[in-house]
Parts: structure tokens; sequence; C-alpha cells
């Protein structure tokens, strides 16, 4: 996302289960242009897979 006009979002929304073996659950709701609406919606239970989806989503939106 070169364009300077575009804006991103990404929301994450996280709580935890109780009594479930991985009680983490994030919901998170991204898109890489606002203008697009969200693209995006998935609910994780892992720490690293909520980590690598903000990685992959800031890759995206700055890329080096």
């Amino acid at each position: 996302m070169a364009d300077d006009d575009h804006n991103a979002l990404l929301i994450v929304r996280a709580w935890v289960e109780p009594g479930s073996s991985e009680p983490l659950r994030a919901h998170v709701r991204l898109t890489t242009d606002v203008a697009a609406g969200i693209e995006r919606t998935v609910t994780l239970c892992r720490p690293d897979d909520v980590c690598a989806l903000v990685r992959d989503w800031l890759a995206e939106v700055c890329p080096e």
C-alpha cells in the first residue's frame, strides 16, 4: 500500500475463556484500505498466531 491517501485499520479484541486449554481468544478485524471496509475477520487462540497476523498486516501496510 504505497498510496498515502489510504488508511489501514487493525482491531484486536482479546479475552480469556476460563477452563479452556488455550484460554486466549483474540477476535481480529483488519483492512489495508479503510475505504474498502473490513477485508478480513478472524478469531485466534494462540498469542504467536495473533503476533504473526499483526506482523504480516504491518508488512503489507508498510513494506520495507
